[in-house]
């Protein structure tokens, strides 16, 4: 998986990156792929910033250089989460995704989401209470 992925990246080949983020793959995404989900994080050249962070989260990706991209995404709609409707998908899987780091870093870029304002980061953040 490793290598699919980084290939993905490195050549910003948005139907590779799909296919490397598909169920299909769970569990085989682990820390070796690190530096190229990193990399997909902050590219712009695909639409998929979604599945990244819904994969963090659910294959239990804990890294803090995964935390300021994550930020990032969800604190830039326009470039990031162009498909969110008024529910915030991706912004909400963002915040699953800072929950799962679980570190000082983490909870740092959360406090900053609450301060937001947002009733999605609210709702999204209720159910760890």
């Amino acid at each position: 998986m490793k290598d699919k992925l980084k290939k993905a990246v490195e050549n910003q080949d948005e139907q590779e990156l799909l296919k490397c983020l598909d169920f299909g793959n769970s569990g085989k995404i682990n820390s070796d792929c690190y530096d190229s989900i990193e990399k997909a994080l902050i590219g712009t050249w695909h639409s998929q910033h979604e599945d990244l962070v819904n994969t963090i989260y659910l294959e239990n990706l804990i890294d803090d250089r995964f935390v300021e991209p994550i930020l990032n995404i969800a604190l830039n709609k326009q470039r990031f989460r162009a498909y969110d409707d008024e529910l915030e998908a991706t912004l909400r899987k963002c915040i699953h995704a800072l929950k799962a780091i679980n570190s000082k870093k983490s909870y740092s870029a959360l406090e900053k989401l609450k301060d937001l304002n947002n009733d999605n980061v609210k709702i999204a953040l209720e159910m760890y209470r």
